[in-house]
């Protein structure tokens, strides 16, 4: 593989998308849900030991044979129009279209995260990675006001108050809402340092991320629950840590910067797997696996039964990869 990228970079990459699926988080939270996302990426470490095992004796993703090629770039399409899905869901609570346009303003800011994600996507997977970075120092600035502000505004009460729908629920929410590893599965390939490092870093890192960002949202929406469709979002929306500069506008940034590197992600791994699947494919894969992404978050819209089985769906790509690798004999 060219175009190797650091370790870093990539869990900046996966962390954007992983950051991005709480964001558009329905439903209530609780303590338990932090636990469960927590647990939940260990579990998803587990999964992948033998993906790490595979890069680092053998360096490449053919090992895994056409076969789980072609199920990999399932996985990867799959999640991608579940992360369309979630933006028209979740999108209406943020971008001024959706607010002046109705649904006409829902397919104006797909087309348009569409074109950056192909501009994106074009400019390889060494620059994307490198800009990723600045976009996820961005979310961290943007976290840490909000979390600053969060300890002062909000009630530690709701930590112990809020209900919540079991821990094996949220756990189950947790560990199956990682569609992303199909792509992290593509994308782990290309990086350049100690692989099994780097794979441990970023889910450790996914664990203590999520854990911060939905014990935050517990305690600055904890007293609303109940009416709060995106618990994340209303949190940032309701935090004001500054007389004059509203942290929501900031938040609008993030969510959209954060939209855009989530899908072109998938599009990028879409991308080079149709280049491993179908050589004679010389031009508009990445364009063709975008508009099949986006077709998909718009038949399945607001259905939550659907994105969830859809994140299922990509969660257990990689055992069905090992799984196929041992019975070939690759």
């Amino acid at each position: 593989m060219s175009n190797k990228i650091t370790s870093f970079q990539l869990c900046s990459l996966m962390l954007i998308n992983d950051v991005f699926v709480l964001f558009c988080l329905g439903g209530g939270i609780s303590a338990a849900t932090a636990a469960g996302f927590g647990i939940g990426s260990i579990l998803q470490l587990i999964i992948a030991i033998p993906l790490i095992i595979m890069y680092k004796n053998r360096g490449t993703l053919e090992y895994c044979g056409k076969i789980g090629e072609i199920l990999l770039l399932a996985g990867v399409i799959l999640w991608g129009g579940t992360l369309f899905s979630m933006l028209m869901r979740a999108g209406n609570l943020v971008f001024v279209p959706f607010e002046s346009f109705g649904k006409l303003g829902n397919i104006i800011t797909t087309v348009l995260i569409a074109v950056v994600c192909v501009y994106i996507s074009s400019s390889g997977i060494r620059a994307m990675s490198r800009s990723a970075v600045i976009a996820a120092a961005l979310g961290v600035v943007c976290l840490a006001v909000v979390v600053v502000s969060a300890i002062f505004h909000g009630d530690a009460e709701n930590i112990t108050t809020v209900e919540s729908t079991g821990f094996f629920s949220e756990l189950a929410k947790g560990f199956g809402l990682s569609g992303g590893l199909a792509g992290f599965t593509v994308m782990l390939g290309f990086v350049k340092d100690n692989i099994p490092r780097t794979a441990i870093g970023y889910f450790i890192g996914k664990a203590v991320i999520s854990a911060v960002i939905l014990i935050t949202g517990v305690f600055v929406c904890g007293g609303i629950m109940e009416i709060t469709e995106f618990p994340i979002v209303s949190a940032a929306q309701l935090t004001q840590p500054f007389s004059v500069q509203r942290i929501d506008s900031l938040f609008l940034i993030v969510f959209t910067v954060f939209a855009v590197y989530s899908i072109a992600v998938q599009a990028s791994a879409a991308e080079y797997l149709t280049g491993e699947i179908f050589p004679f494919i010389k031009r508009y894969r990445c364009s063709a696996a975008l508009g099949i992404m986006a077709v998909l978050g718009a038949i399945w819209g607001s259905s939550g039964m659907i994105t969830a089985v859809a994140a299922t769906g990509g969660m257990i790509i990689i055992p069905i990869i090992y799984f196929i690798k041992r019975k070939m004999r690759v």
